[in-house]
């Protein structure tokens, strides 16, 4: 019976080919497509058929069973498992997950002084207290050695910071300072950790290279990034100066941008991540994002970490799905062992770059262990100012934050997020 309706609809889709080479598919959608419909329900309704027959003269009438009769289920009383039909008790033998995600905060007004001026004590403590929490340990050294390997044979740790938008609302050099200090304390040794962003002028625009004891790196144009690691995608994009696989060549402009242009579908990732970190700190700020409606935790370790990105943060795609993609490969879903979310300051237009005018103290630090929620949260935030501003919402860029959620990476439904207020330890949603 199967055989005959599967040599049916072959025929169909033949003979449909064939009214469309000849232009003439009124015919087909006005005759022979209910014709074949309803030849295609009465076989399967004569199959089946059968197979209730077949069923009903079966020697083992013990393992039937059919919708409306109860199945036993493993650790469920008899008492419980009564009237259960059998479908729902299948659905129900299968788990699932609806703990909430967890994002604490702290908000400090002490911590951002007049001009922007960052309190680096009070900081300090902040990280300390959230560090704590997301662990729940009761010390800050016991809480790193919990995420890492210290000592001599210990984990390299690398320090992701978004510094691209400026002193005001990048990474601020503060919160980096008081990881690296409380990382040695737990044993990590100080040459093991590296502090990194894409461009060394972003690092020198957010202060970075100013501060004596910091071993900063970034992306070397081209060589920075590894030959052997990286990620393809249909989408199509022009290689420029600093990608990998791109090649100088001394034609004029026109050319270049013609039949001459270099294209490619592949994305490798930077030699930082993929080689000579073992472990990863990821510090977004909590700032928009031009391409992707927010630069948070996904983008942070995703658009900043591979060459030929531009491709992806286009119309219509804004960096959806592929920044939830990218996040869930191997060089970064595994290292990374905590994120926090600098909230000192908010930029909520022009982002990622600087845009100093559009920047407000926000005097809070967030963190988790789930990105997702961390950027959902941000996009509300981030929207919530721009409310006020009489600006546009974030929605309709942000699509990649979703996507990351069906990933499995995270949650980023409002109701999935549990907020825990450090100070207070009230469990709420954040308001501004």
């Amino acid at each position: 019976m199967h055989c005959i309706t599967l040599l049916l609809r072959t025929w169909i889709i033949w003979f449909r080919s064939f009214l469309r080479r000849r232009g003439d598919l009124n015919a087909y959608e006005l005759t022979i497509r209910p014709i074949a419909r309803i030849v295609i329900f009465f076989f399967f309704l004569a199959g089946a058929s059968s197979l209730a027959f077949a069923a009903s003269i079966s020697e083992k009438p013990a393992m039937r069973a059919s919708v409306g009769t109860s199945l036993p289920l493993q650790g469920v009383s008899s008492g419980t498992q009564k009237n259960i039909p059998s479908v729902l008790a299948l659905a129900q033998s299968t788990p699932t997950s609806l703990e909430r995600s967890k994002v604490f905060f702290l908000r400090e007004a002490e911590s951002v002084g007049p001009g922007f001026k960052i309190n680096a004590s009070v900081v300090d403590g902040m990280v300390k207290k959230l560090v704590c929490a997301v662990t729940e340990k009761s010390t800050v050294s016991e809480a790193w050695r919990s995420l890492v390997k210290v000592g001599e044979h210990g984990d390299r740790v690398g320090i992701k910071v978004a510094t691209e938008p400026g002193l005001l609302a990048g990474t601020h050099v503060q919160i980096v300072q008081a990881i690296i200090k409380e990382l040695v304390e737990a044993g990590v040794k100080r040459e093991k950790i590296i502090v990194w962003d894409r461009r060394q002028q972003d690092l020198e625009s957010a202060g970075y290279t100013k501060i004596s004891g910091l071993s900063l790196q970034w992306i070397e144009h081209g060589s920075g990034y590894d030959p052997m690691v990286i990620y393809t995608s249909p989408i199509i994009g022009r290689l420029m100066y600093g990608d990998f696989e791109f090649k100088e060549f001394h034609n004029t402009l026109l050319e270049q941008l013609g039949p001459k242009a270099q294209l490619s579908n592949k994305s490798h990732y930077a030699l930082i991540l993929s080689r000579e970190v073992d472990k990863v700190i990821n510090i977004p700020s909590l700032c928009d994002s031009t391409y992707s409606g927010v630069n948070g935790a996904l983008a942070n370790m995703t658009l900043g970490e591979i060459d030929n990105w531009r491709r992806f943060t286009k119309a219509p795609y804004f960096g959806d799905p592929t920044i939830g993609e990218l996040y869930h490969t191997d060089p970064i879903n595994h290292k990374v062992i905590m994120t926090i979310m600098d909230g000192l300051a908010l930029q909520y237009a022009g982002g990622p770059s600087a845009n100093p005018s559009h920047v407000i103290p926000y005097t809070t630090i967030f963190a988790s262990r789930d990105p997702v929620a961390l950027d959902a949260t941000a996009i509300r935030l981030i929207d919530a100012q721009r409310l006020i501003a009489h600006l546009p919402k974030l929605d309709e860029l942000g699509g990649h934050v979703q996507s990351a959620e069906s990933l499995g990476l995270g949650h980023a439904a409002e109701g999935q997020i549990e907020m825990i207020n450090i100070n207070t330890q009230k469990h709420h949603f954040f308001e501004n």
